[in-house]
């Protein structure tokens, strides 16, 4: 037996189970009557027109934090300027402004 005998079979009996299967399924789907699949549909029976939500604002705004008797000192407004490209990011490393602790994987 060589290789083009061998392979030819392989074919053949593939060929043989992939007909079997598809006249299986067919007969199978013949047989077995329709029904609507109700199992895997969500339904919901009422129905509630949305509503608006409005928020109120809150009391606390301008109080200051108390957490277990203790004021809580603010720093002050937090301010930032936005992203930085990458460019920026290698310049401030190189200035050493930005401080990291191990070295960036490959």
């Amino acid at each position: 037996m060589n290789w083009t005998q061998f392979l030819l079979g392989v074919i053949a009996i593939y060929g043989i189970y992939y007909a079997l299967n598809v006249l299986y399924d067919l007969l199978i789907h013949r047989r077995a009557p329709r029904a609507a699949d109700g199992g895997n549909e969500l339904t919901f029976d009422e129905d509630s027109p949305p509503e608006r939500v409005i928020p109120e604002p809150s009391k606390r705004e301008n109080e200051p934090m108390v957490t277990e008797g203790k004021p809580v000192i603010s720093s002050g407004p937090l301010q930032s300027t936005g992203g930085i490209n990458l460019k920026q990011l290698v310049s401030l490393v190189q200035n050493d402004v930005i401080e990291y602790t191990k070295a960036i994987p490959y």
